[in-house]
């Protein structure tokens, strides 16, 4: 069943003018490693990252790491005293990342 869940989501992308991009083979088993490394290829493509909200050492933290390495706009909603917010809270602080405090003000700065 999930294989054709799958097929219905790649289908719908692909018939809407979308594509596929990966650095690993189709069929490749996914791995921590590979979630991680993948990230960078979201970075590298995107305009912009926004964190909305990301535990600290985190796969989406990872992705705003490599955003900011890459001179990518990286933008981050208020930090909330949700642990779940740990990492928006270190990206602000050390002014790695934009506030946005509503979607308004995030496409207002794409």
């Amino acid at each position: 069943m999930a294989a054709s869940c799958a097929a219905k989501v790649s289908g719908s992308v692909f018939d809407n003018g979308g594509a596929a991009v990966s650095l690993y083979r189709p069929g490749t088993a996914v791995s921590g490693a590979i979630l991680k490394t993948s990230t960078v290829l979201v970075a590298a493509l995107a305009r912009a990252v926004i964190v909305i909200e990301a535990l600290d050492h985190t796969e989406a933290m990872h992705t705003a790491g490599a955003a900011f390495a890459l001179r990518r706009l990286l933008l981050a909603a208020p930090a909330t005293d949700d642990v779940r917010a740990s990492g928006n809270t270190r990206l602000l602080t050390e002014q790695h990342a934009v506030l946005v405090p509503g979607p308004q003000r995030a496409l207002a700065l794409l």
